[in-house]
């Protein structure tokens, strides 16, 4: 049996996922998504605040719009899409500039921007921890925040990391950042809910691989990916029968 060091036992195993919509009341939708250790491992309260202990990954997105464009970015025949990230340290640098063009990009053929024309859709990312597959668990929420928000969609994504290791040769879905130490290449996948493994969203890779590696990881990916699809859809369904009762 597999032991890694956040004590799950399979290499194919995600960490525990938790999202929730409409957080945040001044934004026309907004959802929090994690990667991380079971709920009361994973906080401890103190002084009113929440203290995340190492192993989780947690990421609140945020979505304004449709709204007015400025007339330098406006489309006469679709919305305008921006992706601001920011990090949870720090100001913003290099790195959250690809990861806001790797959003954008990703989620501009999803929206249905020709029946926004001529607008802005602003998705905002405030990164709260950061122990791997960031990348993935910001695509998570967007997807939620836009739902929320009322943004009509082609597709529903979702999406998980994976990486290569180094030294066993195995793939490890969802690793966290000790693991990431041991990685020989890093790939994240998104996929729409359509469960066609053609139709990937997303193919983000970093490192040395070969293609038997790279279809290993996708294969992987695409397989847990349907964990997190019926996580998120189990997400909005609640939300919906919570909104009913009131």
């Amino acid at each position: 049996m597999v032991t890694r060091p956040d004590r799950r036992a399979d290499n194919k195993q995600t960490r525990t996922l938790s999202a929730s919509q409409n957080i945040l009341s001044r934004a026309d939708g907004s959802a929090k998504f994690e990667f991380g250790i079971k709920r009361n491992q994973t906080y401890c309260y103190l002084h009113a605040y929440i203290c995340l202990q190492k192993g989780t990954t947690s990421v609140i997105c945020s979505v304004s719009g449709p709204v007015e464009v400025q007339m330098r970015d406006e489309k006469l025949d679709e919305a305008t899409v921006e992706v601001i990230v920011r990090p949870a340290k720090g100001v913003r640098a290099t790195k959250e500039k690809l990861i806001e063009n790797t959003l954008r990009t990703t989620f501009e053929p999803i929206i249905l921007g020709g029946m926004m024309p001529r607008t802005l859709i602003q998705i905002t990312v405030q990164v709260i921890k950061d122990d791997g597959s960031v990348l993935a668990a910001s695509i998570n929420a967007i997807a939620l925040a836009l739902l929320d928000a009322g943004i009509p969609l082609k597709y529903m994504a979702a999406a998980v990391t994976c990486m290569f290791d180094n030294k066993t040769c195995e793939v490890v879905l969802d690793p966290t950042a000790v693991e990431l130490q041991d990685a020989k290449s890093v790939h994240t996948f998104a996929f729409d809910n359509t469960r066609k493994t053609s139709n990937v969203l997303l193919s983000d890779s970093d490192g040395i691989f070969n293609e038997a590696e790279y279809s290993s990881c996708q294969e992987a990916c695409f397989e847990a990916v349907g964990q997190i699809h019926t996580f998120l859809r189990t997400a909005v369904e609640s939300k919906k029968h919570k909104e009913h009762q009131q």
